[in-house]
């Protein structure tokens, strides 16, 4: 049988072998790894943990704060949109009312228009019948006349029936050329 330091020193060789290390230089190697962590554990694993902490606190504000922007931005940019739609409505029905106001100040003007070419035309109208009317009397009494200083004539000069046609027609000619 094997003896026990046989066994050792076939696994001690495979070992070697297989890691291309001697087992005392891997328990050095885990010795001194041990002592190091506990080194780390009693001196630094404090601030180590509370550095993490801080981190991973610092890192959930920041999340959280670009969560609260990103929803604030949102919001604003809704906020805005609607602002937006409200004042192209309501320029949409100033534009509506100018477009209104301007028709109806045209109707008004153009209805003023009419009225006053209307009264303008009556008044000429009148005029033209004044004129008319001065004309007709005036004619009315330039015959009389005419006809006053014909029988004056006629009874200064008996003339007659011949002469008095001639005297009436030349009478009547002299007072169209007036």
């Amino acid at each position: 049988m094997l003896s026990i330091q046989d066994l050792m020193s076939a696994v001690k060789d495979a070992v070697e072998k297989a890691m291309g290390a001697s087992l005392l230089d891997m328990a050095i190697q885990i010795g001194a790894t041990f002592i190091l962590v506990l080194i780390v554990k009693f001196f630094f694993w404090d601030k180590i943990t509370a550095f993490l902490a801080k981190r991973k606190e610092m890192m959930e504000n920041e999340l959280t704060s670009a969560k609260q922007a990103n929803e604030e931005a949102l919001a604003l940019q809704e906020k805005t949109t609607q602002e937006y739609h409200d004042l192209k409505a309501m320029s949409k029905d100033y534009l509506e009312k100018a477009r209104l106001r301007g028709e109806e100040e045209r109707d008004v003007i153009v209805g003023k228009a009419k009225d006053e070419a209307k009264n303008l035309l009556t008044q000429a109208e009148k005029e033209i019948a004044i004129e008319k009317k001065k004309a007709e009397a005036d004619i009315r009494k330039e015959v009389v006349d005419l006809a006053a200083l014909m029988a004056t004539k006629i009874i200064e000069k008996e003339i007659d029936g011949k002469s008095y046609q001639d005297l009436a027609v030349d009478k009547l000619e002299s007072s169209e050329k007036i």
